[in-house]
């Protein structure tokens, strides 16, 4: 199973043995909320993502899933990028030997 890590949360893309999900969790940045300059990525997904585990008491994002997903040609015409970035996945507690 692949780990990866951001701000201290683990991110797991699949289920650890000994884990506890809290719950669920899933974001979608980019296009508004950009400038030319600051374009999002990965990053700023597990960023955010992290930051609302650590709210919810969690040490992790399980079944961690991600990519990018095309806005649609009406939203396109008011954003800056037509592509925005999506995150998802259960807050939850591991156990650290898992």
């Amino acid at each position: 199973m692949h780990v990866t890590q951001q701000d201290g949360i683990a991110f797991y893309e699949g289920m650890p043995d000994k884990c506890e999900p809290l719950k669920p969790v899933k974001i979608e940045i980019g296009g508004m909320l950009v400038t030319q300059s600051q374009l999002k990525t990965l990053k700023d997904v597990k960023r955010e993502l992290a930051a609302r585990a650590s709210r919810a008491g969690g040490n992790a994002i399980v079944n961690f899933e991600y990519g990018q997903k095309s806005v649609g040609f009406f939203r396109s015409i008011f954003q800056i990028d037509d592509v925005n970035w999506f995150g998802s996945g259960l807050i939850a507690r591991v156990d650290k030997l898992s």
